[in-house]
């Protein structure tokens, strides 16, 4: 059985963090706060509700309980999730797709049975401590994947999990393995079923796309090259040479 996969990883944070990890922290702390409000006000019981990990301090898995037929949803949590960050300063790379596992895998490392536990996936190494991230699986893996290329603060969605696009989803490219989805400008129901349900209150879009073009400027050489101009043309958003 197949369950959908989004993989978020905020951009930037080996230069913002530095200089200002009260902003990074700032960022992520209100994208857990979105999470958290989605999957207790929104899909708190079976069968949708949902798995969120965060992974490597600055990335974000969310695996959903079941086979999902409509990739509407994984979609509109993806483009609300970068949108909070984006108003609260910071961007995000993210990838959608699928996968028939996925779960705890502690039990897979047998030679930890001889280290003294200390709490839920955590041991002791003399005063020290190992923590074991508790999952793994091919819907990390494969939504991993989707989220790395192209360059830029962009969605990129499985093409094996789109028969047709769903409405309000704004497609700004496409190849044999995938599809760009204008995290800016779409708007489906379910993001308006997910606003009504957690409250939570986001810029149209034409404010997102002046921040993103803001953001994007304000990286300056870096928003000239291939990131900037993916970040801002694969969401309708103006580009030149000289942002």
């Amino acid at each position: 059985m197949n369950r959908w996969g989004i993989f978020l990883d905020v951009e930037g944070v080996s230069k913002i963090y530095p200089s200002d990890a009260g902003r990074f922290y700032n960022a992520f702390n209100e994208l857990l706060s979105a999470v958290c409000l989605i999957g207790n006000l929104a899909y708190p019981e079976k069968p949708y509700r949902l798995f969120a990990h965060q992974v490597g301090g600055d990335g974000l898995i969310i695996v959903s309980e079941f086979a999902e037929g409509k990739p509407e949803v994984p979609i509109s949590i993806s483009v609300l999730l970068m949108q909070v960050l984006l108003v609260n300063n910071a961007v995000a790379k993210a990838g959608i797709s699928e996968g028939d596992d996925f779960g705890d895998v502690v039990s897979c490392y047998p030679s930890l049975q001889s280290c003294p536990c200390a709490g839920d996936r955590i041991f002791r190494l003399g005063r020290g401590l190992l923590t074991i991230f508790p999952v793994m699986g091919t819907v990390l893996i494969n939504a991993h994947r989707f989220a790395q290329e192209p360059r830029g603060c962009r969605l990129a969605v499985d093409k094996a999990l789109l028969d047709t696009t769903p409405s309000g989803v704004i497609v700004t490219h496409s190849d044999s393995d995938l599809v760009i989805v204008d995290w800016v400008h779409t708007r489906t129901s379910i993001m308006e079923f997910l606003l009504a349900k957690t409250g939570l209150q986001l810029p149209s879009a034409e404010e997102l796309e002046t921040k993103l073009v803001s953001y994007i400027r304000s990286t300056g050489n870096l928003g000239k090259n291939d990131w900037g101009r993916n970040s801002l043309l694969m969401n309708g958003c103006p580009w030149t040479e000289s942002i």
